[in-house]
């Protein structure tokens, strides 16, 4: 698992490629989703970092608290 500054770092290396390869505006036009672990415990903090667009749940997503506390903690952080 990457830790979330971590995730930042390669999301902001990503888009910055997308800016160099297809221009400012397409760049930023693109959603950049995480797809490692997320769980209620580093969902916010995930999707704080630069460039982290949002976040691929998975196992988590299976129980719908859990899956409610994601939600709750990503709106939480957007705010």
């Amino acid at each position: 698992n990457a830790s979330p500054e971590q995730a930042g770092e390669v999301h902001t290396f990503v888009r910055e490629h997308l800016k160099e390869v297809y221009g400012h505006d397409s760049a930023e036009g693109c959603r950049i989703i995480y797809g490692g672990s997320v769980k209620p415990e580093n969902a916010s903090m995930l999707v704080s970092q630069p460039n982290v667009d949002g976040a691929l749940v998975g196992g988590a997503g299976l129980d719908p608290a859990s899956f409610y506390e994601i939600i709750a903690r990503t709106r939480e952080a957007e705010v």
